[in-house]
């Protein structure tokens, strides 16, 4: 089976079933035998040999055709894209940020600023760009299982973790999402928010792009495809 889409499919399946644990009933069963710091071991190492597992499937897997085939246009509509997803991926590295990890939504003050004022979620939205723009251009069904993938994961994230914020604290959750939104610009364009250029930092907005084109040079080299053909 190795080296072929069905092979690449279970592979992608289970490493969505992976990051199900977190969500589920069994999170709370491991952490009870090997501990909480036990737990994140364990579940760093499984998730990283799922990853590698995925993306060593998807290189192993040979043609099986087209689900469709877009013109070379989608490739300057994927390359804004992409820009537009390392813009949101620096921004969600470098500014707090009240859905991730350890961190909260400020007691008082502007609860959502910066990138947060385009989406709430700017690592997982990024993912999401990242997958959709390949998917644009790469029609082939091993590209849809594997990009497919990770944009199902990326987005139902934003989902879960909503979900779980909005269940440890409503009050302070509902002051961040009555002016945030998942979809970059939307509680923008809803007039809940508004866009701060000055908040988002220049500097940020230069390392995205002194990234993009890094990434555009170094395609072709690591990962053998020319983004721009």
């Amino acid at each position: 089976m190795t080296g072929t889409t069905m092979h690449l499919f279970i592979a992608m399946v289970a490493f969505l079933a992976i990051h199900i644990v977190p969500s589920s009933a069994l999170r709370g069963r491991i952490v009870a035998v090997v501990g909480e710091k036990g737990y994140l071991g364990l579940y760093s190492l499984i998730s990283l040999a799922g990853l590698v597992w995925v993306v060593i499937a998807f290189n192993a897997a040979a043609f099986s055709g087209y689900f469709w085939y877009l013109p070379y246009i989608m490739n300057y509509i994927s390359a804004v894209l992409i820009l537009l997803g390392f813009v949101l991926f620096i921004g969600g590295q470098t500014q707090a940020n009240p859905t991730s990890v350890g961190q909260s939504v400020a007691a008082s003050g502007d609860p959502a600023r910066g990138f947060m004022r385009i989406t709430r979620h700017p690592f997982l939205v990024s993912v999401v760009i990242w997958a959709l723009a390949h998917m644009l251009v790469r029609g082939d069904y091993n590209a849809l299982i594997f990009f497919g993938g990770f944009l199902v994961l990326a987005a139902a994230g934003t989902l879960l973790i909503d979900a779980k914020r909005r269940k440890a604290d409503p009050d302070a959750w509902a002051r961040y999402s009555a002016v945030t939104s998942i979809v970059p610009f939307l509680a923008i364009v809803q007039g809940r928010n508004h866009l701060s250029v000055r908040e988002l930092g220049w500097w940020r907005l230069a390392l995205a792009v002194v990234a993009f084109v890094l990434f555009l040079g170094l395609h072709p080299v690591i990962i053998g495809v020319n983004p721009l053909p």
